[in-house]
């Protein structure tokens, strides 16, 4: 006779945020950086390296929280975020500089 172990807790799904660029709403993940889903979206951002390297695709970050989850070796300005590496962790709302 076999038994079969289960388990009553469901796969964690992932988080999903608002991204709100002027009047644009957006809803992302937290399975990816913010880079790829705003491009998805059809919002274009300068890049380069899509690493946290050279600091080209930085954007301001007026409200909520992101994370690294690899501290990125670009210099990040007070109030400013790297879209390519920055996981969203709550609702955000971004601007260009």
């Amino acid at each position: 006779m076999t038994i079969l172990a289960t388990s009553n807790k469901a796969p964690e799904d992932p988080q999903v945020h608002r991204v709100l660029l002027g009047k644009q709403q957006i809803l992302v993940s937290e399975d990816e950086p913010l880079l790829p889903q705003l491009e998805r979206a059809g919002v274009t951002i300068e890049y380069q390296c899509r690493e946290g390297y050279c600091s080209s695709c930085a954007i301001k970050l007026l409200w909520g929280k992101v994370e690294y989850p690899v501290e990125p070796l670009a210099w990040i300005h007070s109030g400013a975020m790297l879209a390519c590496c920055a996981i969203v962790k709550s609702d955000i709302e971004i601007g260009f500089f």
